[in-house]
């Protein structure tokens, strides 16, 4: 007797809606770092490794938190950072995703809900920086650019 398939694997609707909140702010900082094509491709991988392990993740501190340090993990795998005055390290990793999201025009506290920090501290780290991102650097794209050495860090993915 044949075994029926095993059904797909609904995700939560909680996931859905967590999906549906970061999808689009998750794509347009993958769209700045790598071409378009890439770029859809790393945010739907990351949201299906987040499917995955969604009880893994909603049992963090802080799962919003967790979920971008992994998205932006996995555009740093893929691209060069963009060009600041500031030179990128370890320690700045939030302030550099902050300041990109605020080139693409994300307030404070919009960044801060994407990326699971304190609108406070995202304050900080885009006030204390040197000079701002240029928002030509963000707006006009990563074509073709790549990288062969990941960034590893704090920040690194968990899943």
């Amino acid at each position: 007797m044949p075994f029926a398939p095993a059904p797909a694997r609904v995700p939560p609707p909680a996931f859905e809606a967590f999906r549906t909140l970061h999808r689009a702010p998750y794509l347009a900082y993958a769209h700045a770092h790598l071409p378009a094509a890439l770029a859809a491709a790393v945010v739907t991988e990351t949201f299906a490794t987040l499917a995955r392990h969604w009880q893994t993740l909603v049992s963090s501190v802080n799962p919003t938190a967790e979920a971008w340090d992994h998205l932006s993990h996995e555009v740093r795998r893929h691209a060069t950072p963009l060009p600041l005055t500031t030179p990128l390290t370890t320690d700045c990793l939030l302030r550099y995703d902050a300041l990109v999201l605020a080139a693409l025009g994300y307030g404070p506290a919009a960044t801060a809900a994407v990326t699971g920090r304190d609108p406070d501290k995202i304050r900080c780290l885009t006030r204390t920086a040197a000079t701002p991102l240029l928002r030509t650097a963000v707006t006009g794209g990563a074509q073709g650019r790549g990288r062969e050495d990941p960034q590893e860090g704090p920040h690194a993915s968990r899943f």
